[in-house]
């Protein structure tokens, strides 16, 4: 991004996009163009569902973007739990050191999912596998300390909304099921 670019979206973060297809879920990197630096929100490790075996594709695509465009990466969030793919938070933690986050309220969806999907208990329900949990309402920046994103409970725990950006789950989203379905309806019940 050059100079000039960088100081007419002064103020706006710049959003980046990156479509996983077999999901149909969107991965972002959000960057505040003064100081270059970047979060990478929601990303996706990619899983075949016939050999079961995983990769890490999308999320190498996702540093290679941040490193073409010179950004340094800061935060690595999950707006909430994913019912649609994995997260790749954990890989990228391991690979770059940057820390993770997500809402506190997660804790709640490890431990409905524990119940629903028969999970073992040696499974965690105290939200450990982040480095950060959120608080409702707390804040945390991206860049420019006038920058902030914050924790947003809305219609699902652990929930994050940014600036000049609105979440909404995916209909197809197992807490929507349960309001449609009743917990009889989802997959592992």
């Amino acid at each position: 991004m050059s100079n000039q670019t960088a100081g007419a979206l002064r103020g706006h973060p710049v959003v980046t996009g990156f479509h996983d297809e077999p999901t149909g879920s969107i991965q972002y990197v959000v960057a505040d163009p003064g100081t270059k630096r970047c979060a990478i929100i929601d990303p996706v490790l990619d899983f075949d569902p016939k050999s079961g075996a995983t990769a890490t594709r999308s999320a190498d695509a996702l540093l290679a973007h941040i490193e073409r465009e010179g950004y340094e990466l800061e935060w690595i969030l999950d707006t909430h739990p994913h019912a649609d793919h994995f997260s790749a938070a954990g890989y990228l933690h391991d690979k770059t050191g940057v820390p993770t986050a997500i809402g506190e309220k997660v804790v709640d969806v490890q431990r409905l999912w524990k119940g629903l999907y028969n999970l073992p208990e040696t499974f965690r329900t105290d939200g450990s596998q982040w480095s950060r949990l959120l608080a409702d309402g707390e804040r945390f920046r991206i860049g420019d300390p006038r920058r902030r994103g914050h924790v947003h409970a809305g219609p699902h725990p652990g929930l994050h909304r940014l600036p000049d950006r609105r979440r909404r789950l995916h209909p197809r989203h197992p807490l929507h099921a349960r309001q449609r379905l009743g917990a009889g309806g989802l997959p592992g019940r």
